[in-house]
């Protein structure tokens, strides 16, 4: 049977460049250096033959790695210098580079480009033998990538957002023959395939596949819902049986799910050929999947000596002019934009913390995301899948080079089977999009997708013009046509004139929003790169602050904006709103210090800003109300004693307390009511009324000084937790304007990330201190025994 064996653990780490390893070589395996053992590990630079033995003798006085050296240019290396580090994967390098002051840089982040080496040794188990097949499978890096492994060369990987898999059966050491040896060069100064914050190294996880040469192709396997009805669905299940064997065999796969088992008769596949098997079955009373009741089933393909697990769901996906349809009924997309990163992470997210940030947003009432603007990782797949997310998957760029349509083919096919899949994007934003130039491109990348998914919609994010002008024999080849922005003020009336031209053409948003705001703060502020969370004045393009009214103020649109286009327009499906979570690069509307954008909805460690329950109002049910801002004097904007109030809530009515004194009951208008009241210390309260009862309230108390730092889960995943800091006074208030100094340090557990959400917090990188921001901050940890972790907090 097949395994997967992690190698994540214990590699050596460089920064910056070495001698590096060739790409040609003179001889087999003989490249040596740090693609081969050392001195102190076990095995030889290279396996030698007796005959070769003696040659090398010959033309070296004796000495075989002299011999060596002079006849293939093999490299001697004794052992790695002190300049190598221990570390884990998966790493992102740059998260723990200084910040720079760099124009060059400012877009990704304000981090330095580099270049790196990652060096893992490993040794296999005596019972693996030659018979079977090895493949090293890198399920991300990022950066130009080089791998060399037992002194010879792989190959080279240009995208950070596929996975490179290679089969090294034929190179692998066993037991008796010595170490293993891993190298992997990175290097992010060739370019990059975003504007935002990409960072750099083997920033997922590393496997060993280890099984059987007649096989199961994994990737192969997809189960498709043709037809959907409440007492049952009619499925079709595909895989392909490969054998690499020099001799034909037979096979019968079964399949076994929950509640049936399939068989096939046995067929015979011929030496070095593969072997496609299709069937049809009936599930009966089917538990369909959706992102309220995310049902998945778990299934099991076998053949003698393989197997292959995988889960699927049943869905049927529609869309017509009229918007989304999810198994047979019309849906609302209530969805938001998502790069890959996290604060104090970078891009080295695992299952945990990907889960915390679905969770989170599920929780404001997410039902959609899309994955901007690169293809989903596994994680966040099985995420969605889990949770109930449905999920638009996004092809890196509109480019038919042959490179790129490989890398395109290979993720369709890894990730087709998740349930979650609802769309593909075939890219965004292009500036080639919509020309005759651009159609060629778009028929080979949707002939792709339909040949190895055909039950997905297609779609691009396209942008607009306030003309409405596309370009049909573009547009012909999508399902839908995306666009972005079409609540937007600076697009004009682009989407609704392509409506009008095009009455026959479903339309759907695929970005919206692009609202500024920094988490606690209710005051612009440009020095601080902070944005009013009422509204800022600042521009997404124009320079300075502005007036009210001016082009893109505050944002490309506001949520109300994006809310009352949905209202008017459900033909859009819905909107996908840009974005959930703060990102590092992108800071708009600001330069340096700003190191991360301002679009989330919640800050970079996944903490709720205030709209976060603008949002939730609009898209859930169960009573809620929450006011803004917090109640501290000096850090309002006060105008001749009046500052502004503003509650979010799904209820009819919503009254405002201050000290117990009403200031005014307001009928809720848009899920918000507003109020300008006068500045007065104390207890700022919002009680929330359905049908004349009372159903939720929310209150802000002014703080004193910060006295203690208390520390709450903030969510339990599999292997990690996350913290929440809170600077609280003598009355255990939050103090909602502390930037406190904290050190950290963790019982029973490994801190691997801080962060506070500061959108201009450029410290140095830390695990053992953090400054609070607007009071708060987030402590990712790493532990076996969740309920055994401990944190001891001191101010500094």
């Amino acid at each position: 049977m097949r395994e997967k064996l992690n190698l994540n653990q214990d590699w050596q780490f460089h920064l910056g460049e070495i001698n590096k390893p060739k790409l040609l070589a003179k001889k087999s395996y003989a490249f040596g250096g740090l693609t081969a053992p050392l001195t102190n590990e076990k095995g030889d630079i290279l396996p030698i033959s007796a005959g070769g033995e003696h040659f090398l003798k010959l033309i070296s006085g004796g000495h075989v790695p002299i011999g060596l050296r002079n006849l293939a240019g093999t490299e001697l290396v004794d052992k790695l210098d002190d300049s190598w580090e221990t570390i884990s994967v998966p790493d992102d390098w740059k998260r723990r580079e200084a910040f720079e002051n760099n124009p060059a840089t400012l877009m990704q982040g304000s981090k330095p480009d580099g270049v790196a080496y990652y060096r893992h040794t490993f040794t296999l188990a005596s019972d693996l033998d030659e018979q079977k097949e090895y493949v090293l499978h890198f399920d991300g890096v990022m950066g130009s990538t080089d791998i060399w492994m037992n002194g010879a060369y792989l190959g080279h990987n240009e995208s950070g957002y596929v996975s490179i898999d290679l089969d090294v059966s034929d190179l692998i050491r066993f037991a008796d023959e010595g170490t293993n040896v891993i190298l992997v060069r990175t290097d992010t100064t060739t370019g990059s395939e975003g504007w935002w914050y990409e960072g750099a190294g083997i920033y997922k996880n590393v496997w060993l596949e280890v099984r059987e040469p007649v096989h199961i192709d994994q990737d192969s396997v997809l189960f498709r819902t043709l037809d959907l009805q409440s007492d049952q669905a009619k499925m079709q299940v595909q895989f392909t049986v490969v054998n690499d064997t020099g001799k034909a065999v037979e096979v019968a796969p079964k399949l076994t799910l929950t509640e049936q088992s399939i068989s096939w008769d046995a067929v015979t596949v011929s030496a070095h050929e593969k072997s496609n098997f299709v069937k049809e079955l009936v599930i009966t009373n089917p538990n369909s999947w959706s992102p309220e009741h995310p049902s998945l089933y778990q299934a099991n393909l076998a053949i003698d000596g393989d197997e292959a697990q995988t889960h699927f769901g049943i869905k049927i996906v529609k869309y017509d002019t009229k918007g989304f349809i999810l198994n047979g009924e019309r849906y609302e997309l209530r969805g938001v934009c998502e790069h890959q990163d996290f604060g104090g992470v970078g891009v080295a997210l695992n299952q945990d913390v990907i889960d915390y940030k679905i969770k989170t947003l599920k929780e404001m009432g997410v039902n959609a995301l899309r994955s901007s603007h690169h293809f989903a990782s596994k994680e966040l797949l099985d995420a969605c899948d889990r949770l109930g997310i449905i999920l638009m998957d996004e092809n890196r760029l509109l480019e038919a080079t042959p490179w790129r349509l490989d890398n395109l083919r290979k993720m369709v096919k890894k990730s087709r089977n998740h349930a979650c899949i609802a769309f593909w994007s075939i890219a965004n934003e292009e500036i080639v999009g919509n020309t005759e130039y651009a159609k060629r491109s778009v028929k080979r990348i949707t002939d792709i997708i339909r040949q190895l998914d055909p039950d997905k919609l297609l779609v691009s994010a396209e942008l607009l013009n306030p003309e409405g002008i596309v370009n049909d024999d573009y547009l012909k080849y999508f399902d839908i046509l995306g666009v972005n922005y079409p609540e937007a003020g600076v697009m004009g009336n682009g989407a609704e004139l392509i409506h009008e031209s095009h009455p026959d053409l479903p339309m759907m948003s695929t970005e919206n929003a692009s609202y500024f705001s920094t988490r606690g703060i209710y005051k612009d502020d440009g020095d601080k790169c902070q944005c009013n969370n009422f509204g800022s004045m600042y521009s997404m393009v124009l320079p300075g602050k502005r007036k009210p009214g001016d082009p893109g103020v505050g944002g490309t649109a506001h949520p109300e904006e994006v809310m009352s286009y949905l209202d008017s327009h459900s033909y859009m499906g819905g909107v996908f709103v840009w974005t959930g979570l703060d990102y590092y690069g992108e800071p708009s509307p600001f330069g340096w210090p700003g190191i991360s954008s301002q679009f989330g909805i919640c800050d970079l460690g996944g903490l709720p800003k205030d709209y976060y329950y603008y949002y939730q109002a609009h898209w859930t049910k169960k009573p809620m109300v929450h006011v803004m801002p917090h109640w501290n004097e000096a850090s309002l904007e006060i105008e001749n004693g009046q500052t502004k109030v503003r509650a979010f809530s799904n209820a009819d009515e919503v009254e405002l307390f201050i000290n117990g004194k009403r200031q005014g009951r307001r009928k809720v208008e848009g899920c918000q009511a507003n109020w300008d009241v006068t500045y007065e210390a104390g207890t700022l309260e919002v009680k929330a009324y359905q049908d004349g009862q009372e159903v939720a309230s929310d209150k802000r108390v002014t703080s004193g000084t910060v006295q203690d730092v208390q520390v709450a889960v903030h969510f339990e995943g599999e292997k990690h937790i996350i913290f929440e800091l809170q600077a609280v006074d003598e009355q255990g208030l939050l103090v909602p304007m502390d930037d406190s100094l904290v050190s950290v340090e963790c019982e029973n557990g490994k801190i691997i990330g801080l962060t506070n959400g500061n959108p201009a917090d450029t410290s140095s990188y830390s695990l053992k201190d953090i400054k609070l921001f607007s009071g708060k901050a987030i402590v990712i940890v790493e532990c076996e025994n969740l309920k055994s972790a401990k944190l001891t907090i001191k101010l500094r």
